[in-house]
């Protein structure tokens, strides 16, 4: 295995952190991207001890600032990998509530930050003839959700969407670009947003999991280290499920 430097975009994210560590002990250096500057440096500081780490703080959803960002990160390293991690809900609102900000807000953060980021990097990629790029969807924008809303299902649907089209763009290139549609997984947002219902919903909520439970974040994670492996070069535009059978 070759080590490639990995650009994580919303590092500091609860799965994204993990993922950061499988590629940090697999020896890759990482860029971590996040708005967050003590969570992201807390996590360098973590990672360290097992790889070069380098960090950037800004905000992927101010697409002027964050093309710069990038552009720069570009300009001083060859970034082999590269993960989309922005973007989640907790929020479950009706369709006659959504507002045109709440869809502005939705594919903002989600399908436009990491539509900036592979514009960036993916030019850089294909001259270097290789790359992996994995974009993070949901159960939700594979079909429909009970925990979420209509603006946001339709975002991740749409990044699904983008994905295939790139997949389709870079085919040939050396570079794959896949996504990860994860059901409900229990980091800690996701897990404190289900304590804050009361016992009878959150006997709802697991009643509609075919496995009764949430995920893990470690079982959120292996698929994505695959889709950034040297193994995965025949795998693009594909969509890898990880939602305990909530979506077949």
């Amino acid at each position: 295995m070759t080590a490639r430097t990995a650009l994580l975009v919303g590092a500091a994210g609860g799965i994204l952190s993990e993922v950061a560590l499988g590629l940090a002990k697999e020896g890759h250096p990482l860029v971590l991207f996040d708005r967050d500057e003590s969570a992201v440096k807390e996590l360098a500081a973590r990672l360290s001890e097992h790889t070069k780490v380098e960090t950037v703080v800004g905000d992927i959803t101010d697409l002027p600032a964050a093309e710069r960002q990038l552009t720069e990160v570009v300009a001083r390293h060859e970034i082999g990998i590269l993960v989309n991690g922005v973007g989640g809900d907790t929020r479950i609102i009706k369709y006659p509530e959504l507002t045109r900000e709440h869809f502005d807000q939705a594919f903002l953060e989600n399908v436009l930050s990491s539509w900036i980021a592979v514009k960036v990097v993916g030019p850089a990629m294909t001259a270097a003839g290789y790359g992996r790029i994995v974009n993070f969807a949901s159960a939700g924008g594979r079909t429909y959700s009970h925990f979420n809303n209509a603006a946001y299902v339709g975002a991740k649907g749409a990044v699904i969407s983008m994905t295939k089209q790139l997949g389709y763009e870079l085919a040939g290139s050396g570079v794959v670009v896949n996504v990860v549609a994860h059901g409900p997984i229990a980091t800690a947002r996701v897990a404190g947003a289900f304590e804050r219902r009361d016992e009878a919903s959150r006997k709802d909520v697991l009643s509609r999991l075919p496995m009764g439970r949430y995920g893990t974040v470690a079982e959120a994670v292996g698929s994505v280290l695959h889709l950034c492996s040297e193994s995965a070069g025949y795998s693009t535009g594909t969509v890898i499920d990880i939602n305990g059978g909530l979506y077949m």
